[in-house]
């Protein structure tokens, strides 16, 4: 859906890093009943953690929707896999993360999982995958803070702090630019595609937020949260009907899983 948001909203890469966590923040309030209400109650919620989250999902969204324009779709995962070695550095450094040889063994076999459904030309871009490059540590950085606040507040809250937060970053650096593509956009493609994506956006953050509450090590869940790449190119084999090298997409799929197992150990 990110890749629909990049090709057919026809706005800045700055409009649409405002207008999908928006979104994102408009239908976390209409389920908001559902999930445990709104408490705004932020007494004892880490401050930096909050602006991880935020600048991690604001400046990565307008470096992923930069580079997606620049890069083939093999390249472009190639590059952004790279947040399985950020997640994991960045763990071991600031979150005392402690990984045993079979941990390593995991995380071994998800980046051959990752790279293996790597589909679609790889040309070098250099522009491109840099930004790529940064997207994916700026995504790492917002995932293990929020492994972090995600125990610290509700699920409304969170969503709330991460969508709310991303799309005032990016606007405070881009508010005329932001307010000129809205003037002149066509309305019902620019509002009704990003609300689309930020469908599975919250789920996949909701998931991700009961996730590192549940985790004894919620670093790891982040580390874990990498296997979207394959579970993404499977999905397409049903939905985009991309039905090329079906079978070692079912082999990274596997891998995912035996992966899984040795990581969360």
């Amino acid at each position: 859906m990110t890749k629909v948001l990049s090709t057919h909203v026809k706005v800045s890469v700055y409009t649409q890093a405002t207008l999908l966590p928006l979104a994102g923040a408009v239908i976390a309030l209409a389920i908001s009943p559902f999930i445990g209400g709104i408490h705004l109650n932020f007494s004892d919620v880490s401050l930096t953690a909050v602006l991880l989250v935020v600048l991690g999902q604001g400046l990565g969204n307008v470096t992923y929707f930069a580079a997606i324009k620049n890069l083939t779709n093999g390249t472009a995962q190639i590059a952004f896999s790279s947040i399985l070695v950020f997640n994991t550095l960045l763990a071991l450094v600031f979150l005392n993360l402690h990984l045993s040889f079979v941990n390593v063994l995991g995380v071994f076999l998800l980046m051959i999982a990752i790279l293996s459904v790597v589909s679609g030309k790889v040309e070098l871009n250099k522009r491109g995958v840099l930004l790529m490059l940064l997207s994916a540590f700026l995504f790492s950085v917002f995932q293990l803070a929020s492994a972090e606040i995600s125990q610290q507040v509700g699920a409304v809250s969170y969503l709330l702090i991460a969508y709310i937060g991303a799309a005032l970053v990016v606007f405070t650096l881009k508010s005329k630019v932001v307010i000129k593509d809205l003037l002149s956009s066509k309305k019902r493609s620019t509002l009704g595609i990003p609300l689309l994506t930020a469908i599975p956006s919250l789920g996949n953050f909701l998931f991700a937020y009961y996730a590192y509450r549940e985790a004894p090590e919620p670093a790891k869940v982040a580390m874990l949260l990498t296997a979207q790449v394959v579970l993404t190119v499977i999905l397409s084999y049903f939905i985009l009907k991309e039905r090329s090298h079906v079978y070692r997409k079912l082999a990274a799929a596997v891998l995912v899983v035996i992966s899984a197992v040795l990581i969360k150990d």
